[in-house]
């Protein structure tokens, strides 16, 4: 029953027209440091990918206007698919699909010509690897149809700072000594209790902000010493998102303690 209504819903949906993109969604492509000894380049390409589309969210995509296909027709059909093609690819199969194949393949190594191959063995190195390889043509096609979007790369780990307002006049940029500055940006979080990390307030010398009412990622609300002279300064976070490296962004504009 499942495969007869499948079927004449995908003979329906022939008939319908597949938009070629959706929204303005793109393949982020940037530069990154070569650290390869065999390529003689100083960088090379790094991929950033929009997000990641679940099972769900591949359904709702399918059924969205387009397709005659309900989505319990469509989570099925995807059910059966899965399915059987465990099944073909456990016994031995290489499976081919319109966009590519499944195949098992094994790995390890032996002590003898006639040692038999154990998977999951404790002590063994033995595997087995579901692997796919993608249907040239099908490759190409998506390739030429790829929205690519050149940017500058970013350390995903490293702090950058969008803003700081004050706390008591919410006045961008400007503070008293004791106020607070609600700091906004991203990878902002940080160990209060080292003292290399935090907020610091720079104008030839370096001021740490020592009390903090919140550290989140997107958010620090720190306080500006008490002892701190008026003047412009540079307002810098550092933090150490894997314990170990310090990493350091400051605000672009300086604030003004008055």
């Amino acid at each position: 029953m499942l495969d007869t209504q499948f079927n004449k819903s995908l003979q329906a949906q022939k008939r319908i027209a597949v938009p070629r993109f959706e929204g303005t969604q793109m393949l982020r492509v940037s530069a990154v440091q070569n650290y390869l000894p065999a390529v003689n380049k100083p960088y090379v390409v790094h991929t950033a990918y929009k997000e990641t589309i679940g099972f769900d969210g591949l359904i709702n995509r399918m059924a969205s206007g387009r397709t005659t296909i309900t989505k319990p027709d469509l989570a099925g059909a995807f059910e059966l698919l899965s399915e059987e093609l465990h099944k073909a690819v456990a016994e031995g199969y290489v499976v081919k699909l319109p966009f590519g194949s499944f195949y098992l393949s094994a790995s390890g190594t032996f002590d003898r010509l006639d040692e038999p191959f154990v998977y999951g063995q404790e002590g063994s190195n033995h595997d087995l690897r579901l692997h796919f390889r993608a249907n040239r043509a099908e490759e190409i096609d998506i390739a030429r149809d790829a929205r690519i979007q050149r940017e500058l790369y970013q350390d995903k780990t490293t702090p950058i700072v969008f803003s700081a307002t004050s706390i008591q006049t919410e006045e961008a940029l400007v503070a008293t000594r004791g106020d607070f500055f609600r700091i906004e940006g991203n990878h902002l979080k940080f160990d209060k209790t080292n003292a290399e990390l935090g907020v610091w307030f720079k104008n030839g010398e370096e001021h740490r902000s020592a009390v903090y009412a919140t550290i989140n990622p997107g958010t620090v609300i720190a306080q500006i010493p008490q002892d701190l002279p008026p003047g412009q300064y540079s307002l810098i976070i550092r933090t150490a998102p894997n314990d170990k490296d310090i990493k350091e962004s400051r605000l672009a504009t300086p604030v003004s303690i008055v």
